[in-house]
């Protein structure tokens, strides 16, 4: 088109003819606006005005649209031009990118932890989504526990995995099972479907779909794992994006009504990216990369080899993700990157503060430095796990043409260290960084923090998207690829300096390049480690004296920076950081943390208040509508785990080689669909006549329900679970004519052991006697005074407890209770542990803890490490204080905070605190108000979730 943008323009769109363009990203956390004006000769455009406002998907402005006016309305203040329409919408043609409503958030459930777990994990990661929890079958949690935590996420997506092709269906069936129970909600459009992609066992899908057809979105793709020596991510990832794509961002509030303003498709942000990116890599002829560094996710575009590729850093980013940036690098590796006088305390506090408040902004030079120590740290792992996705990417056709080596030389080629990668990194000419962190740096620091960051070999040019108009002009390439390109060339790009390292290997201290500026005449030689930054560039010659790069000799000339790297590379790098390196720190760094971030206080509000209580999974509620209930007061209980699920598979009776042919199945099976079954009971019996024939008989597991029976020969039975906790004594002695102290040898069973309703006790053969459990349970005891045991089930429910006084709302039968009263809601700011309960106690200090079970602390001051020991001694029910810290909760914890997401901690208590992480006093407004709440009794939830869905923790006081 030549820049010529030519618009189709209906009648109801009322865009006037007055060569201006409108074109906006709604983002997760900002709606960014940008005005264009068609040149004076026709061609191509300019940027006339640029403005932001925050996205409105959140309460109370829970629509896209909201946002879009007030940019809209901002960018007729600074052009002067009328831009809208009745009701705030563009009146001027309009493009949009779009990734409103937040990260691609996802529930990952496989079958293992150390494999399928991880691989489900892997390739949610890779498809770009923000992995919430991965719940596997063997980690540590209970099917109660697993269920109670997927109720208190609300997902965006599921993907369940399990199972290599053929492999046994059972352990998968049981997941999707738990799902089911478990019913997550998605945090918009509560009546619509989540979207669950099944990526496992090609056998189980039949059964997945059966059970999870009617509560999810349901889409099955070829598995994440054939074998067990084959990995197949790429389909799992390709439904997850155009999921995302086609469905999630649709749920967006106000989404759908946005499409009937724009002129063209709404694009997705990365897409627009990474149109925009593959122009410009064309047209340098050249290997690029991008980094957009968000507060809760780092996005990583990249043309390499060819191959266009785009990878999400989950929880790694500037506000949302600070801490679990933290998390993953470790606080010795983050004060590598900071100048000497920093100390962790001060650094940890800022981090964890950060994250709680992700819209605040550094307002001291020392926490500028920590968000740039962050920044590098963030972008060095994003990039890394970015390198090993090209990795396979660019690997496809090459593995066919070597996969008839031998297997020795197969390994070696795959192995992602190998020498034979198809990528290098020292092919990249270009990085350019973007995003929150890198657009309010100067050129020198973001040169400092991309070069550390990304560690680039050879020669690589730097440059940042000042602005982040890489999303716009990728929309706009849709219409005028030409148009786009200039003013992504022009307008969007700001070069900040070149980067030339070695990759080593090196000698220490050996002369490894030679610098001459041809300008000044001016001569350098670096030695391996230095590291040298010719601040105004020049006309540069350089020189290896070893090694290889992709060439012996460079030239550049060029009036930016230019830092020279003698640091090695990969295996050869010595980790000593660029602020190390060094020689002196600019004039201005600081020498010492100095915080200036305090998050906003907890808010105190009086007034009606309302509770829900959910059970894991559907079982007895316990209570009436309008029932008065307290806390203790039991709401409902689930009396037993959910029921265990069988899969028999009648064609292990004569293995695998021979499977039975559908006759006999149906010949030999015992039962039917919908009848009851002991346990041992037989299902089915087989008899084959021949050399090779033989009879067998397969017994129940379990006592149950038969709930399907395939015609490939696999069973389903459930347990039944009518069981009861009255104790049973059964007569061994009479009935088979033995002294009591005899019982014992006759006995089939030990103390201790499980027994099933039904299940063969002890028997006589010669008199045809048989003694068989009347209950399933365990045999609790032998008497041989009597010559009887007892059998009893101990029943141990998970009981739904009320923390609060007030009356029954709503009820949804079987799930859950609504309890509504007056009063007070404390609001913190971050929580620990779970829901609590107690009458409140006043304990500014260690000695003033009341040597008293279940009590409500709440402290005018910080507390530490030996007060939450403390508490914990003396059985303290929950902890509301101002701060704590951050270094005295890891040292108690033991791990960092990470990603925002609390109230499953295994501790004895509930913490809540409403200030944030240091040596802060309680606001006066609260400290007033527990004053004079002191003992009454209150009910405490720390549960906390920083991102999309905010939770913070409360306490209510009741009226």
């Amino acid at each position: 088109m030549n820049g010529d943008i030519e618009i189709s323009v209906t009648a109801d769109t009322d865009h006037r003819n007055t060569g201006l363009l409108l074109v906006t990203d709604i983002g997760s956390t900002t709606t960014k606006g940008l005005l264009l004006q068609k040149n004076d000769d026709g061609q191509g455009y300019q940027f006339i005005a640029m403005a932001d406002s925050p996205t409105t998907v959140e309460k109370p402005d829970e629509d896209v649209r909201i946002g879009v006016r007030r940019v809209i309305e901002a960018l007729e203040k600074l052009s002067g031009e009328r831009l809208s329409r009745d009701g705030g919408m563009p009146s001027v043609p309009y493009l949009t990118t779009s990734s409103a409503g937040g990260g691609l958030q996802m529930l990952v459930v496989g079958l293992t932890s150390t494999e399928t777990g991880r691989i489900a994990e892997n390739t949610a990661c890779g498809a770009g989504g923000v992995v919430l929890r991965t719940v596997t079958i063997d980690d540590s949690l209970s099917a109660v526990e697993k269920m109670m935590h997927i109720q208190e996420l609300h997902p965006d997506m599921v993907l369940l995995a399990g199972g290599t092709d053929g492999g046994d269906i059972a352990g998968v069936v049981r997941l999707a099972e738990l799902l089911k129970l478990a019913n997550p909600q998605p945090k918009f459009m509560e009546d619509m479907k989540i979207p669950l992609v099944f990526c496992g066992n090609i056998d189980a899908r039949d059964f997945v779909l059966e059970v999870l057809g009617d509560t999810f979105d349901m889409h099955i793709v070829d598995n994440v794992r054939p074998s067990m020596t084959i990995l197949n991510l790429d389909p799992a990832r390709r439904e997850v994006h155009n999921l995302f794509m086609e469905n999630v961002m649709e749920r967006a509030p106000g989404y759908s009504d946005l499409k009937d303003f724009t002129v063209s498709d709404i694009l997705p942000t990365p897409a627009g990216v990474e149109r925009i990116l593959e122009i410009y890599a064309d047209s340098i002829g050249g290997d690029i990369v991008m980094m957009d560094m968000g507060g809760a996710t780092t996005d990583i575009f990249s043309k390499l080899s060819g191959v266009l590729t785009r990878t999400v850093a989950a929880n790694t980013g500037m506000s949302y993700s600070m801490s679990n940036v933290l998390a993953d690098c470790g606080m010795e590796s983050l004060m590598n990157n900071l100048p000497p006088g920093f100390e962790p305390g001060p650094v940890r506090n800022y981090i964890y503060n950060k994250t709680l408040s992700p819209t605040a902004v550094p307002v001291t030079p020392s926490e500028e430095q920590v968000e740039q120590a962050i920044a590098i740290e963030g972008a060095r792992s994003a990039w890394s796990d970015h390198l090993r996705v090209c990795e396979k990417n660019t690997r496809i056709g090459f593995q066919d043409r070597r996969k008839m080596q031998d297997r020795k030389e197969f390994r070696d080629t795959f192995n992602p260290v190998s020498e034979e990668s198809p990528i290098s990194t020292s092919d990249v000419a270009l990085i350019i960084g973007a995003g929150g962190v890198i657009s309010h740096l100067n050129g020198t620091d973001a040169l400092r923090i991309i070069a550390d960051g990304f560690l680039p070999q050879g020669l690589t040019r730097i440059a940042v998207d000042r602005h982040f108009r890489s999303p716009h002009m990728g929309v706009l390439s849709t219409i005028d690829p030409n148009t786009a390109l200039d003013l992504f060339r022009n307008e969007c790009l700001e070069d900040v300096g070149w980067v030339l390292a070695h990759p080593g290997p090196m000698k220490n201290g050996q002369s490894v390049l030679s610098v001459s500026d041809r300008a000044t005449a001016e001569e350098f030689t670096l030695r391996s480690g230095d590291v040298l930054v010719l601040d105004k560039g020049g006309d540069l010659h350089f020189t290896f004296h070893q090694g290889t790069l992709p060439a012996g000799e460079q030239e550049l000339r060029t009036d930016l920076p230019v830092l020279l790297d003698c640091r090695g590379r990969g295996g050869h790098f010595n980790g000593i950081s660029l602020t190390e390196s060094l020689d002196g720190l600019p004039e201005g760094t600081p020498t010492a943390m100095v915080n200036g971030l305090i998050p906003e206080p907890g808010s105190v509000t009086e007034g009606p208040w309302e509770l829900e209580y959910r059970l894991p999974y559907e079982g007895d509620i316990l209570v009436s509508q309008d029932d008065q209930v307290t806390p203790g007061s039991i709401l409902g209980e689930n009396r037993f785990d959910p029921p265990r699920l069988y899969v028999i598979d009648l064609n292990r009776i004569p293995g695998y080689d021979r499977h039975l042919t559908s006759e006999e199945i149906i010949e030999g099976l015992c039962l039917h669909e919908g009848d009851e079954v002991q346990t041992h009971q037989a299902l089915y019996k087989i008899s084959r006549k021949g050399i090779t024939g033989y009879d067998f008989t397969f017994h129940s597991p379990v006592r149950g329900r038969i709930t399907r029976i395939e015609k490939s020969g696999l069973v389903i039975v459930r347990e039944m679970q009518d069981y009861d906790e009255k104790p049973h004594v059964v007569d061994i002695a009479g009935p088979l004519g033995l002294k009591p102290k005899h019982i014992t040898s006759q006995l089939k069973f030990r103390k201790g052991d499980f027994v099933t309703a039904g299940q063969s006790l002890a028997s006589d053969l010669s008199r045809n006697v048989f003694i068989k459990s009347p209950t399933t349970g365990m045999l609790k005891d032998i008497d041989t005074t009597n010559g009887t045991v007892t059998i009893q089930y101990d029943i141990r429910p998970v009981r739904m407890l009320c923390n609060l006084e007030g009356r029954v709302g709503k009820i949804v039968p079987n799930l859950s209770v609504t309890v509504r009263g007056t009063g007070a809601v404390l609001s913190g700011v971050i929580g620990f542990g779970g829901k609590c309960s107690g009458t409140l106690f006043a304990a500014d200090a260690i000695s003033d803890i009341p040597d008293k079970a279940g009590t409500l602390l709440f402290s005018k001051k910080s507390i530490d490490r030996a007060y939450l020991m403390r508490a914990a001694e003396t059985g303290a029910a929950g902890i509301i204080a101002p701060s704590l810290e951050a270094s005295e909760w890891v040292e108690y914890y033991g791990s960092e905070l990470g990603v925002a997401l609390t109230g499953d901690e295994d501790i004895p208590f509930t913490v809540i605190l409403t200030s944030g992480f240091g040596s802060f006093d309680m606001a006066p407004a609260t400290s007033d108000f527990l004053t004079e709440a002191e003992g009454r009794v209150a009910g405490l939830s720390g549960m906390t979730q920083v991102r999309t869905g905010v939770t913070r923790p409360t306490a209510i006081i009741c009226d």
